[in-house]
């Protein structure tokens, strides 16, 4: 659905014709339909792993989506190689034929990527699940007095009440992950007009930019601002677990798969399809009313709008999502055996140890 050989990217950009706002909220859209078809082949492929060896086929098939862990690497590293290769032809003042084919091969890579971005979020939910597993079988073989039960009881206040914050944190994850990359680029567009008041012949050409400070800018940001979201993945399993149990994070870690797995495809499909929407219209292959819209028009504008949106979506909050989901059950399963020891021993509402 991100290649703009087919009819969902000629959508979308056709859709910038009626403006900004109709291109983001058809992007948005196409993310969304793009959940359907993957969550149905993983429902179909858990189902079938369950029913046939369980969790050991569960962990069986995450092994096999990792089996193509070389493909995935490969065509997820082509798209950004092609893009760099853009953006260094540009700079070096190469011809224009030089920077069209090099927007060719991006937007190949951009479908390359968000292929190997379903791979890795199918990977991430099935190795999840298969830690979920472990977590589970690890809390109810614990002698300690709050141990899980061998079967979980969705309808479990404790359970149910995990179920909903597990569901939350992807949310929550993806907005700090955005706001970062917002507050990032601020910084830098303020590098940048510091560079230009100090020195106006950068707009012309006549003086080089100190490219060293907006390196500086990125990279400062790049290392403080996942601080918070890093903090939000490792804290909330181990506060959780401590206070409540096992059976708050029973419910916790299944919510936060579920909910994260579909907003990671949504997330990097609707960014790779506002990103080759733009180059879609770049190629004046776009013809509105008999007259082709290209470059510096109107609908290239609201292209540029929506590939903006999109950037932070499939290049920061969608791929770091597989990791919250992973990281998640990771510690989980560490500390089960200290969650069961510690339930309920600071919260006298739900009982006393």
């Amino acid at each position: 659905m991100t290649s703009h050989s087919y009819s969902p990217v000629r959508e979308l950009a056709v859709s910038c014709s009626s403006g900004h706002a109709t291109n983001i909220i058809f992007g948005l859209a196409l993310g969304y339909l793009s959940t359907i078809v993957p969550v149905v082949a993983l429902a179909i492929t858990i189902f079938v792993s369950l029913h046939l060896l369980g969790m050991f086929g569960v962990a069986l098939a995450a092994l096999g989506m990792l089996s193509n862990l070389t493909i995935g690497l490969t065509i997820d590293g082509y798209g950004p190689i092609s893009d760099n290769a853009g953006g260094i032809a540009e700079m070096s003042e190469f011809e224009s034929i030089v920077r069209k084919r090099t927007d060719c091969l991006d937007a190949a890579g951009n479908t390359t990527a968000a292929i190997g971005k379903g791979f890795a979020i199918g990977s991430a939910a099935l190795v999840s699940l298969a830690l979920f597993g472990a977590f589970v079988t690890r809390a109810s073989l614990s002698t300690a007095k709050h141990s899980l039960p061998s079967s979980i009881n969705i309808l479990d206040p404790l359970v149910f009440s995990g179920l909903l914050l597990g569901a939350m944190l992807p949310y929550a994850f993806s907005a700090m992950t955005m706001k970062a990359v917002g507050l990032a680029a601020s910084d830098m567009v303020q590098e940048i007009k510091g560079q230009i008041r100090a020195n106006p012949g950068i707009r012309t050409g006549e003086v080089r930019p100190d490219y060293t400070s907006c390196i500086a800018v990125s990279t400062k940001a790049s290392l403080t601002m996942m601080i918070g979201p890093g903090a939000l993945v490792i804290v909330t399993p181990i506060l959780c677990g401590f206070f409540f149990g096992p059976t708050l994070i029973a419910g916790l870690l299944p919510g936060a798969l579920v909910s994260g797995v579909q907003m990671a495809i949504s997330m990097s499909n609707s960014g790779g399809a506002w990103d080759n929407a733009k180059k879609y219209i770049e190629g004046e292959n776009l013809v509105v009313e008999g007259e082709v819209r290209g470059k510096n028009t109107d609908e290239h504008r609201a292209a540029i709008t929506g590939d903006t949106v999109g950037d932070p979506l499939k290049d920061t909050s969608g791929p770091s999502l597989n990791i919250l989901i992973k990281l998640m059950a990771i510690l989980s399963l560490v500390f089960v055996d200290l969650f069961c020891k510690t339930a309920y021993l600071y919260c006298p509402l739900m009982g006393k140890s």
